[in-house]
């Protein structure tokens, strides 16, 4: 927060400065219009037509696709100006863009909500990416990242139990939506750390927020990354036919149970604000990695043949990367405690001076 002190000019005018990174940052100039408007006790201040118009040029960025000569730089060149919250992306090549270019230009907006193709020609492709944060809370799209994630486990597991090689495919393809949730819960973090008025918009209480949204989010993603390896490793056993002993099947679908009451205990407690829950978490978590360590000597007393990896290598890394994912919830409880003790209540309140 930074301080102003009000000014007097003239008989009755008072006036206070703008700070002047807010104001750069929003493309005021001098003899800009703006304008005032009361919310309760606040007053918030907000750009005019003019700065609005300096602000749409900005937000135009050329991509020189010739200097993308790496396969997948150009679409993680596209991907960081989306989720910087840029809104026409313009992909130009000096004599014609090659087709490796045009494939990864098709190939990320398929990836990306709301944004797709205005404009094309031999060497240039326009994108334009249309999307009203106010449509989307922040608490929503983190729900839907997190049922992603928890869905691609449990599709994953139940593959393995039944030999459903169709399940284990659907798990593996859900990442792609992941992706796409975690690059919009981004590109409106970044802009809401840029504009005051997105905050409100997402369903924020304050920009205080917005860094431990960043950070669950990242989380989340990487969640459903582990729960894609899952699918994967499932994948792998199941094309090669091996059979997997009933006791650790059993020992490993208690194995994600616990794991995903972990999981679920800390989304909860952090969107409901309830410590109980956080905690409740962070202690099953705790426990994650004594039971990683009971299946590990099941499956050596199980498996006949321990020197054959089609079993050993993929179930390692199904323990793996589900421990991972105990981790991840652990993280998300500890911000889901932070994100209480942000504002006094009864359990954590400022000492009276008399205390």
């Amino acid at each position: 927060m930074e301080s102003r002190k009000i000014q007097k000019v003239g008989a009755a005018t008072l006036t206070i400065s703008l700070p002047k990174t807010w104001a750069e940052l929003r493309n005021l100039k001098k003899g800009d219009q703006v304008f005032l408007v009361e919310d309760g006790e606040a007053l918030k201040v907000l750009p005019g037509p003019a700065a609005e118009d300096r602000h749409r040029i900005a937000t135009e960025f050329i991509i020189d696709a010739d200097l993308c000569e790496e396969p997948g730089m150009l679409e993680r060149v596209i991907v960081g100006n989306y989720v910087l919250g840029r809104e026409k992306i313009i992909i130009r090549s000096a004599l014609r863009l090659r087709s490796g270019h045009q494939d990864e230009v098709r190939g990320t907006i398929r990836r990306l909500m709301g944004i797709g193709i205005i404009e094309e020609g031999p060497s240039k492709v326009v994108l334009q990416c249309s999307i009203n944060p106010s449509n989307y809370p922040l608490e929503s799209l983190v729900k839907r990242l997190y049922n992603l994630g928890s869905t691609m486990l449990m599709e994953a597991l139940e593959a393995l139990m039944t030999g459903d090689m169709a399940m284990a495919e659907d798990a593996i393809k859900r990442e792609d939506d992941a992706d796409m949730m975690y690059w919009l819960i981004l590109r409106f973090i970044l802009s809401a750390q840029l504009d005051e008025a997105l905050v409100e918009q997402l369903g924020l209480r304050s920009r205080i927020e917005i860094p431990g949204y960043r950070v669950i989010a990242r989380d989340l993603e990487t969640v459903a990354d582990h729960s894609h390896d899952v699918a994967v490793y499932v994948k792998q056993i199941l094309m090669q036919g091996t059979r997997v002993p009933g006791s650790v099947l059993r020992a490993l679908q208690a194995f994600s149970d616990e794991i995903g009451q972990a999981y679920s205990r800390a989304l909860g407690g952090l969107l409901s604000r309830d410590l109980k829950q956080a905690n409740e978490a962070i202690r099953i978590a705790s426990g994650i990695e004594k039971r990683e360590h009971d299946l590990v000597r099941l499956v050596q007393k199980e498996v006949k043949d321990l020197r054959n990896p089609k079993m050993i290598i993929p179930l390692s890394g199904i323990f793996g990367s589900m421990a991972q994912i105990a981790d991840y919830a652990q993280n998300i409880a500890v911000i889901a405690f932070n994100r209480y003790l942000e504002k006094p209540s009864n359990l954590c309140r400022p000492a009276s001076p008399s205390a």
